[in-house]
């Protein structure tokens, strides 16, 4: 038997945005569709589903949930609970996801201020800024934010961002560093990732030119053809993204340009990245993976 959006919401319980909502950031359910592009789930895509939302009722992370309601067999019992507790996380992660939940925006970009002054943009993004995206994101599965709070929240962000990379790109002065060209496939909107990871490779001297999220194969290469970089970067952060991150990495290979090709990504690395990428595969930490594309580039890393 074959259920619409609709019917599966009611056969498993789960909303129909936060089914679409799994689907687009962590590929579960994947449906199929039928000739007019409507989705079709199956028994399987409901038992997945149900397994999901026990997950992350039971305390799981919604990416976590995702992955092992995936490798869950249908008669296995995967368990409710990581293993072992994940370490304890920055108290700036709390703090701004409360800020956010009051719709404070002087109150997160102090907390956010005071996280890079005491870290530095890396590890600051590494220990803060991710993991109170992701907070926020978990925060709305369980019904205690709402979009327009984690809206709210990536929006500051994106400006607290995007006004660094400019303090960068104008410290840059009169110097010719290699250019990086970073883009995320068609059908990816989740591009923050890829716009912080941008940031950090202005912060180490290089020369980047951003295109953002959605950008087709053919709009990838009119601009990789102009601008003929030393390097281009792609990124996908869910796992629905990766056939059309395969296509636009074999779009580059196949223009024979001269750049290297680095991808990575949430996405990338481990069993449902798909192997069938090509590119050098980048290092899971975005200050790790912007000093191996510096270092491969000829540029020293800052410090």
């Amino acid at each position: 038997m074959q259920y619409t959006v609709k019917a599966a919401a009611r056969a498993t319980g789960v909303g129909e945005s936060t089914l679409r909502t799994w689907e687009r950031r962590y590929g579960v359910p994947s449906p199929g569709r039928s000739a007019t592009g409507r989705r079709l789930y199956e028994e399987e895509d409901l038992r997945v589903i149900r397994r999901m939302a026990a997950l992350v009722a039971a305390g799981l992370p919604a990416a976590q949930a995702a992955d092992a309601a995936r490798a869950e067999g249908p008669g296995e019992a995967f368990p409710s609970a990581p293993a072992q507790p994940p370490p304890p996380a920055h108290p700036a992660v709390a703090q701004i996801v409360s800020a956010a939940q009051q719709f404070d925006d002087t109150m997160v970009g102090a907390i956010i201020g005071g996280a890079i002054a005491e870290l530095g943009w890396s590890e600051a993004l590494e220990a803060v800024v991710f993991p109170a995206l992701h907070a926020a994101g978990e925060e709305w599965e369980r019904g205690a934010l709402n979009p327009a709070h984690e809206h709210f929240l990536s929006e500051l962000l994106r400006s607290r961002i995007a006004a660094a990379s400019v303090d960068f790109v104008a410290s840059r002065a009169e110097r010719s560093p290699p250019l990086a060209l970073l883009a995320c496939p068609e059908d990816e909107r989740h591009e923050l990732g890829l716009a912080a990871f941008a940031l950090l490779l202005r912060e180490r001297g290089l020369h980047v030119t951003y295109l953002g999220a959605d950008v087709g194969p053919a709009h990838l290469l009119v601009a990789a053809e102009q601008l003929r970089p030393a390097a281009i970067v792609l990124a996908a952060t869910t796992p629905a993204a990766v056939p059309a991150l395969a296509i636009a990495a074999r779009a580059v290979i196949g223009a024979r340009l001269p750049s290297a090709l680095f991808v990575g990504g949430p996405a990338i690395g481990g069993a449902n990245d798909g192997l069938s990428v090509p590119g050098v595969r980048l290092p899971h930490r975005a200050g790790e993976a912007a000093d191996f594309v510096a270092a491969r580039l000829g540029v020293s890393a800052p410090g």
